[in-house]
C-alpha cells in the first residue's frame, strides 16, 4: 500500500466510526485508488485493517470488495476476511494480511517461488467457474485503454498534433490483429494482478500462501490479462526464465492472447505514463524504458506485423522518454 495523502476531517470520520466499536488506531497505511484509504487498527491484541471506501461506480463500491471477496474464499484463495463494517458509512474493517507484499518477498525469498505461486493462484482462477455478474473486458475503459499511446505518447515522440485519421487507422492496424485471433477462454479476471497486490502469507498452506488486494475491480474476459500484468510488471523486472517457464506450461492459444493482451497493456501505460506526468505525477516517466522494452519485444511476434507496421510506416519510436508537453494533446484523448 502507498502513503497517502487524505483530507483529514474525511478519514476522521471514518476512523472515529470504528473506534467507537473498540478498535483503536496503530497507524495510516495509504491508498490504493483514488475512492479507498487504510489504517492499521487493533482490538483485544487482533491486528485489522480499516478500510474507508466513499466510491460508488463500478469496481470501487463496497459491495463489490464484500462479493468478490466472498467468492474467492469460497473457492479457497486468500482475501481478506471481515470484521465487521458499516456499507451505509463507507467502510470496513478487514483480515491484517501483514506488510509484505510479494515485491518486498523478492528481497529474500526465491523468485521461483513467488512467481509460481502467483501463476498457481490463476491457475486455480481459471479451473473455477466464476457465477458473478462482471463487467466484461471488451467492453471496458481497460480494453479501450490500449489506444491511449496514440493519445498521449505519440504526440510527444512525434512533436506535433495528432490529425483526426491517426488514431482511426492505429486502431484498425490492431482489428487486423483481433480478427485472426481464436476464441479465448474466458473467467475471472483480477485486472490489476501484480507484485505489489499480493502479500505473502508463509503461515498459509498451498495457494492460500498468496493473499489477493484490490480485486474490487475485476472482470470477466480472456484469461491470459492477468499472467501478463503478472510477468510483464512495469516497475519490476521478472527474470526472464522465470517468464518462459511458466508460459511453456500454457496451451497455444493462450499464449497467443497473452503475447496480444499484454502488448496492448503496454500500449496503455505508455500513454498513461505521459497522462500521469501531464497531471502532475513526473515520477510514472522512470517506468517507460522498462515498458518500451517489453512492447519493442511483443511486437517482434509475427502475429503483431500490422501494428509493428503501424509504427515503422508513422516513425514511432520507443527508444527515450519524450520531452511533456500538454499543447500536443487532443482535446478528445482518452
Amino acid at each position: 500500500m502507498r502513503c497517502a495523502s487524505w483530507h483529514p476531517r474525511v478519514l476522521q470520520i471514518q476512523v472515529s466510526n470504528a473506534l467507537s466499536k473498540g478498535w483503536s488506531v496503530i497507524g495510516r497505511l495509504g491508498e490504493d485508488g483514488s475512492t479507498r484509504r487504510y489504517t492499521r487498527v487493533q482490538k483485544n491484541h487482533v491486528s485489522a485493517i480499516l478500510m474507508e471506501c466513499k466510491g460508488d461506480t463500478p469496481g470501487h463500491r463496497i459491495d463489490d470488495f464484500i462479493r468478490i471477496g466472498t467468492w474467492l474464499r469460497s473457492i479457497g484463495l486468500s482475501a481478506p476476511e471481515i470484521y465487521e463494517g458499516d456499507e451505509a458509512a463507507g467502510y470496513l474493517v478487514l483480515e491484517d494480511f501483514g506488510d509484505v507484499s510479494f515485491k518486498a518477498a523478492l528481497e529474500k525469498e526465491s523468485p521461483q517461488k513467488l512467481y509460481g505461486l502467483a501463476a498457481d493462484v490463476l491457475n486455480h482462477l481459471r479451473a473455477v467457474e466464476c457465477p458473478l455478474v462482471l463487467p466484461d473486458y471488451f467492453r471496458s475503459h481497460v480494453h479501450k485503454g490500449h489506444r491511449r499511446i496514440i493519445d498521449w505518447y505519440v504526440p510527444m515522440v512525434l512533436g506535433k498534433f495528432n490529425d483526426d485519421a491517426l488514431g482511426e487507422s492505429y486502431l484498425a492496424a490492431w482489428q487486423d490483429v483481433e480478427d485472426v485471433l481464436p476464441e479465448p477462454q474466458r473467467g475471472f479476471l483480477h485486472i490489476d494482478f501484480h507484485a505489489e497486490n499480493l502479500m505473502f502469507l508463509p503461515g498459509k498452506a498451498g495457494v492460500k500462501q498468496c493473499g489477493i488486494l484490490d480485486f474490487q475491480g475485476a472482470m470477466r474476459g480472456p484469461a491470459a490479462y492477468d499472467l501478463g500484468n503478472l510477468l510483464e510488471d512495469a516497475r519490476i523486472d521478472v527474470p526472464d526464465g522465470i517468464r518462459q517457464d511458466i508460459l511453456q506450461r500454457q496451451e497455444k492459444d493462450f499464449v497467443t492472447w497473452y503475447r496480444v493482451l499484454t502488448t496492448q497493456f503496454h500500449c496503455r501505460l505508455m500513454g498513461q505514463f505521459i497522462k500521469l506526468a501531464i497531471g502532475g505525477k513526473p515520477q510514472y516517466l522512470q517506468y517507460l524504458p522498462r515498458v518500451a522494452a517489453y512492447l519493442e519485444h511483443g511486437l517482434e511476434d509475427p502475429l503483431l506485423k500490422p501494428v509493428q507496421s503501424w509504427f515503422d510506416q508513422h516513425g514511432v519510436t520507443f527508444g527515450q522518454v519524450p520531452r511533456v508537453d500538454v499543447s500536443l494533446v487532443r482535446p478528445d484523448a482518452f
